[in-house]
């Protein structure tokens, strides 16, 4: 069993392609619709977790620091998915890494 070579894992750079292509592919919906009246209508009733998303996407956070939209609520999407990525991107590092030694 020594002697078998490890083939690059094709599935990984296959999973790679889709979640880019998918992360772009929502860029260019939101940059289409950002400033148009296609954005979507966010509920305002009084519920705790309606209170909570417009206190979320009202913090400076999403109003002033992370603003490539003028719509909140998709810059606060899109962050949610980068850091999903950094996170995912971070695992498999660390499992390429793992499975070498």
């Amino acid at each position: 069993m020594s002697g078998t070579k490890k083939t690059y894992n094709t599935n990984l750079a296959k999973r790679w392609m889709i979640t880019i292509g998918i992360f772009l592919i929502v860029q260019l919906i939101f940059i289409a619709v950002d400033g148009t009246f296609l954005e979507p209508n966010i509920n305002d009733s009084d519920h705790l977790i309606a209170k909570f998303g417009r206190w979320v996407l009202e913090s400076k956070l999403f109003t002033q620091w992370i603003t490539p939209y003028s719509f909140p609520f998709f810059n606060l999407f899109m962050t949610i998915y980068v850091f999903a990525l950094l996170v995912h991107a971070g695992l498999d590092i660390v499992s390429i890494m793992l499975s070498k030694k």
